[in-house]
């Protein structure tokens, strides 16, 4: 992405959520944050009518079609790995959460404040999951490929938006905070993938935009 450098942005992005999930794990502070957090939903029904439209948008069917307009994206460009990459990497988050969700089978929040309904297991959150490989991969790709200032206000909304939708699942009791991060780092774990994926993907179109015979460091970079 122009003016930022991806691989040290997500290392420092994982860095702070890994060490936030250590403090919470070590020093045994998970059931107390989440119940912290929760308890804002007793502020009143518009706040959970809220965060309830906001959580909204890591159900699988916003994500799905994120990845879905994203990879349309690439398709216009002839960057059929892309397109590729973009809808796959979030499938495969998806899986492999609810297989570690089975093999973890760590209960929901039943805190006084839950104002939410939602099934399975908690651990990892799958809104996190969801909203950090879709909403920051779409950014980082489509990004990518507009005009520096636009390319950064993309990233600066959706990173603040997979933050909120993810950490509207604490507030609604839903996950436990320890949830919600473990998801978020997942999350990244294949968004650094998709990005190796896509680092060493053939040049776009039939024969790349710069014709045969032209060195892929001279054609469009991966951001």
């Amino acid at each position: 992405m122009h003016g930022i450098r991806t691989w040290p942005w997500l290392g420092g992005w994982a860095g702070v959520h890994a060490g936030l999930l250590l403090v919470l794990v070590g020093f045994h502070r998970d059931v107390r944050m989440s119940g912290t957090l929760c308890s804002w939903t007793e502020g009143g029904a518009s706040r959970v009518r809220f965060l309830e439209t906001l959580t909204a948008w890591g159900n699988p069917w916003p994500v799905t079609l994120l990845a879905a307009g994203s990879a349309c994206f690439a398709l216009t460009r002839r960057d059929y790995t892309a397109a590729a990459v973009l809808v796959a990497v979030p499938y495969a988050a998806a899986v492999s959460c609810k297989l570690i969700k089975e093999w973890a089978g760590r209960q929901r929040p039943a805190l006084a404040c839950v104002s939410t309904h939602a099934d399975g297991f908690g651990f990892p959150s799958g809104h996190a999951v969801g909203v950090t490989t879709g909403f920051l991969l779409a950014a980082l790709y489509v990004g990518g490929r507009l005009p520096r200032l636009l390319s950064t206000a993309l990233l600066a909304t959706a990173v603040p938006a997979a933050e909120a939708v993810a950490w509207s699942r604490v507030l609604l009791g839903a996950h436990f905070s320890v949830d919600v991060l473990a998801g978020q780092l997942l999350g990244a774990g294949w968004l650094a993938v998709a990005l190796l994926l896509l680092s060493r993907r053939p040049p776009p179109g039939p024969r790349g935009r710069g014709g045969p015979g032209t060195p892929r460091s001279a054609v469009e970079a991966v951001p």
